[in-house]
């Protein structure tokens, strides 16, 4: 005879044991870090090498403090009247790159080429003495002759660790080899961090 009608579904059965966990991936790539900004604002950077002593511009996030000297073991200890334009690192990491960027607001021709640098100093947490960390910056070219708006500017790859909490400064100056001359003019700069 024909085949009979289809029955009713049956009650759905017990969910099955879960199964085993399969193995962990391979490691992604590093992210490209944070990038710290850094800009003097509207008051010019005044980078002086006299004969008595030599200052820079501490540079911060929009705004700027000049005539700061290092003192012989290349050091700052901020004090009143100084200002604070450091910033305190949340996590540990590595400062991998440093750029700089430099534009004139004054003529100047030096008796010989002005070469500016960027250095990265660093304070332990709970100080407020700072110390030079790497090499510095030197932007380029070194300057010859300066006119309103010449610029000079630069890129370093820098393996700086950093620990949460440490504090880090940027400080702005003419090399030691540059001849006696003030320079003012606008920097801004980029710190990387891993």
């Amino acid at each position: 005879g024909p085949t009979g009608p289809t029955g009713p579904t049956g009650p759905t059965g017990a969910t099955g044991s879960t199964g085993t966990t399969g193995t962990t991936g391979t490691t992604g790539a590093t992210g490209g870090g944070a990038i710290i900004p850094f800009a003097s604002g509207t008051t010019p950077a005044a980078l002086v090498n006299a004969l008595i002593a030599n200052t820079g511009t501490l540079l911060g996030f929009g705004f700027s403090q000049p005539g700061v000297a290092l003192l012989g073991g290349g050091d700052i200890t901020l004090a009143l009247g100084v200002g604070d334009y450091a910033f305190v690192a949340p996590r540990d990491g590595v400062i991998t790159s440093l750029a700089g960027f430099f534009s004139a607001t004054a003529a100047l021709t030096p008796l010989a080429p002005v070469q500016i640098q960027m250095q990265v100093l660093i304070a332990s947490a709970g100080s407020n003495t700072f110390s030079p960390q790497g090499a510095p910056l030197l932007l380029t070219p070194a300057l010859p002759a300066i006119a309103i708006g010449t610029t000079a500017s630069g890129i370093e790859a820098l393996n700086i660790p950093v620990v949460a909490g440490d504090k880090i400064l940027l400080y702005v100056s003419l090399t030691a080899t540059s001849p006696i001359a003030i320079v003012l003019g606008f920097v801004s700069a980029g710190l990387n961090i891993v």
